[in-house]
């Protein structure tokens, strides 16, 4: 694994010498320092079965996150971008990366425009990930919806777009359709079978563990690869409204050597961002899906989980500050193969966030989180079903934005 942890460093500086020798190269990138209180209980990053990243024995000042996003022209219409992260919690892998893919965008010929990509990036899913290295713009911590897509997926494989620009009919909008296939998701649903939903600002990285003990999620165990395909409508700039469908076509009754399982795992999302003037942004996002392991053969001892979430955010901007507040439900429902106490969830919160911008390039954000939240299986290890969870953050953040 250090191997991997240098190859993320050596990407960078290749792509370092390549801008030296004459391409263009746009380097994003992050320093996130934290001072927290909490008031969870240990959450799956540290062995326990909380909702929030950080509980009080992990307080103080910590690192958040640190990331470099690099992008470099390799030619008129190819570009290879990357994400290299880092955080602060001890992963196997101190850097690893989090995303890396090739970009083609043919030279236009008429008003559709198309790009393929291909290695392995998060899909074109969430509405508030929209920042630099899939970072959130509204808050520190994503909904519980976008937390789970940020650990548990990432398109290892191919996708295509094709955008219709209304602008060569004078409209000013666009229209798109996007699909892909990949493979190497076959664990996605684990995670939210064994834990339920969280709200965390720490998504896997593709070589590291997530957890305690660690899990990783990219492996193709039947060789059935999957797709999934959406369409987007964005109106003046001011209405953007999003509809894909992901399947991982897993076989559930497969299994590696070392007892690994495949989890067959699909899901519809659907989401809307209104933005009525320059200042003011409201987002409303809803997933629902199911996810099964086990034989077909089993009956009713395969495991079935049905799982939805949703969330509604505002956001107002104005001068340096922008201030935001989001709901978040979520909600899962295991359908058959009980063993125990039923993998069933029920939960809701609330978030309010805060930031500033300070002299180039510093950022100063803060944001609390409150979640109330209802899982059977926590009395397993003798933790109450019924959390109140708390979360006060305050980051001071680096950004850096260099172009070559």
């Amino acid at each position: 694994m250090r191997s991997r942890s240098g190859a993320a460093l050596l990407l960078v500086a290749w792509c370092a010498r390549a801008a030296a020798g004459g391409d263009q190269l746009a380097l994003d990138g992050e320093l996130d320092l934290r001072w927290l209180h909490s008031s969870a209980e240990p959450s799956f990053l540290n062995g326990g079965v909380g909702t929030l990243r950080f509980d009080p024995g992990h307080e103080d000042v910590r690192l958040g996150r640190a990331f470099l996003a690099p992008r470099l022209r390799i030619s008129d219409t190819v570009t290879l971008h990357a994400v290299v992260d880092a955080y602060g919690d001890h992963d196997r892998n101190p850097v690893d990366l989090s995303e890396l893919w090739a970009e083609w965008r043919p030279f236009p010929t008429g008003a559709v425009r198309f790009r393929t990509r291909v290695g392995a990036f998060h899909m074109p899913i969430s509405m508030e990930n929209r920042g630099p290295g899939w970072s959130d713009v509204y808050t520190i911590t994503p909904s519980a919806l976008n937390t789970w897509l940020g650990e548990e997926f990432r398109t290892i494989g191919a996708e295509f777009e094709a955008r219709w620009l209304g602008a060569s009919r004078g409209y000013l909008g666009d229209f798109a359709f996007v699909a892909a296939a990949y493979g190497w998701n076959d664990p996605a649903g684990a995670l939210v079978a064994d834990r339920g939903f969280a709200l965390t600002d720490r998504p896997s990285t593709l070589f590291g563990g997530l957890g305690r003990p660690p899990i990783t999620f990219y492996h193709e165990i039947d060789r059935r690869p999957g797709y999934y395909a959406g369409l987007t409508w964005r109106h003046h700039d001011r209405l953007e409204l999003r509809a894909l469908r992901y399947d991982n076509r897993a076989d559930p009754g497969a299994e590696t050597e070392a007892g690994g399982g495949a989890w067959l795992t699909r899901f519809n999302s659907v989401g809307a961002r209104l933005e009525p003037d320059r200042r003011c942004t409201l987002i409303a996002q809803y997933l629902d899906g199911e996810t099964i392991i086990g034989p077909n053969s089993a009956g009713a001892g395969q495991f079935r989980m049905a799982y939805r979430a949703a969330f509604a955010l505002a956001s107002v901007e104005w001068s340096s500050d922008r201030l935001t507040v989001r709901y978040d439900d979520f909600h899962t429902h295991q359908l058959s193969g009980f063993y125990g106490s039923p993998a069933d969830e029920a939960g809701h919160a609330w978030t309010l966030g805060w930031s500033h911008d300070l002299a180039e390039p510093w950022q100063l954000a803060a944001e609390w989180i409150r979640v109330s939240s209802h899982f059977a299986p926590r009395a397993d290890y003798g933790v109450p079903i019924l959390l109140v969870e708390s979360q006060l953050q305050l980051a001071l953040r680096y950004r850096l934005h260099v172009t070559l």
